[in-house]
């Protein structure tokens, strides 16, 4: 019967990981001895050790030597990608030691992106030129679930969302103007002029309801006395959303300003000349409330409040 996981943890050792290596590059007991700098009897009891731990054979032996079987392959590929992942561990402990390493994760709602979490992550880059970064975008609900698990350090969102708000630490920055935007090939991309209710025939990509970008299109249309379009696609994708604005000159979308200019600059939407009088729920800094926050989160912290002073500075 295979052992647990628990039981695998117990047993294993590092020198364990340091000998399967070893076993699997000299093909022979004698010859992995001499490279640890170990009797063969002290290889020969540890080999036995790793077995046990493991609840089989991991090596076929013979008079030629010693060679994994699939069992052992297996144990010998993850024991190389631990030590890999070790090597990394090391250089990242030495970056944080001089200040300039660690790794941080971050997730970030569509509207943030442009205008916080690059230029915060360009500053913070130039600060800790060896810092690892790893960028999620997703919902704010999805976002704070990963940030929950563990899975995100912070995350620029809405708190709001949750039905346990108060579990985070929460710094507004922003909210987000909005704007309606269209396929640069469209009919509409060219007019002057555009009227809300001219919209309300096209078919619509918004996010799912319950979502603040939705409450908020649906609170424009309940302004302007419009039916909510029925029939409508729903994704929280940046990409699915211009792609599909991209590929059917009938649909229409609403964005965040500052996405919507990025994406127009680079000829892929056109912003349509209506006004947006209702702005989303401000967004911000969302940490685990209370949890100690590790030298790249304050880093990263420190660098969305430079950005904030210097917005806020005429």
């Amino acid at each position: 019967m295979l052992p647990s996981i628990h039981s695998i943890m117990r047993r294993l050792r590092g020198h364990h990981l340091a000998l399967l290596i070893a076993l699997d590059e000299t093909g022979s007991v004698r010859k992995a001895a001499t490279q640890m700098a170990l009797s063969q009897p002290a290889i020969t009891k540890a080999l036995r050790e790793i077995e046990t731990t493991f609840g089989t054979e991991l090596f076929m032996r013979s008079s030629r030597g010693i060679v994994p079987n699939e069992v052992g392959r297996s144990v010998i590929r993850h024991a190389r990608l631990i030590r890999s992942e070790l090597g990394d561990l090391r250089e990242e402990i030495a970056g944080i030691l001089r200040g300039s390493g660690g790794t941080l994760a971050v997730g970030a709602v569509m509207g943030a992106i442009p205008t916080w979490m690059t230029p915060a992550l360009r500053l913070l880059r130039d600060r800790q030129p060896d810092i690892s970064v790893e960028v999620s975008e997703d919902t704010s609900a999805r976002l704070l679930g990963m940030l929950d698990q563990r899975a995100l350090d912070v995350v620029l969102g809405r708190p709001n969302v949750s039905m346990h708000a108060e579990a985070y630490d929460f710094v507004p920055l922003a909210a987000e103007h909005l704007e309606f935007v269209v396929g640069a090939q469209s009919p509409l991309a060219t007019r002057k002029r555009v009227q809300l209710r001219e919209l309300s025939g096209l078919q619509w990509i918004v996010f799912s309801a319950q979502m603040p970008m939705r409450l908020v299109l649906e609170q424009v249309f309940d302004d302007a006395g419009i039916d909510f379009p029925a029939h409508a696609l729903e994704t929280s994708s940046t990409f699915a959303t211009v792609s599909l604005l991209r590929s059917d000159d009938k649909l229409v979308a609403m964005m965040p300003s500052m996405v919507a200019s990025y994406f127009e600059t680079c000829g892929l939407l056109k912003v349509l000349p209506i006004q947006v009088n209702r702005m989303s729920v401000p967004f911000g800094v969302v940490t685990r409330k209370g949890a100690p926050h590790s030298q790249p989160v304050e880093a990263f912290i420190a660098c969305c409040m430079s950005l904030d002073k210097a917005m806020r500075t005429p």
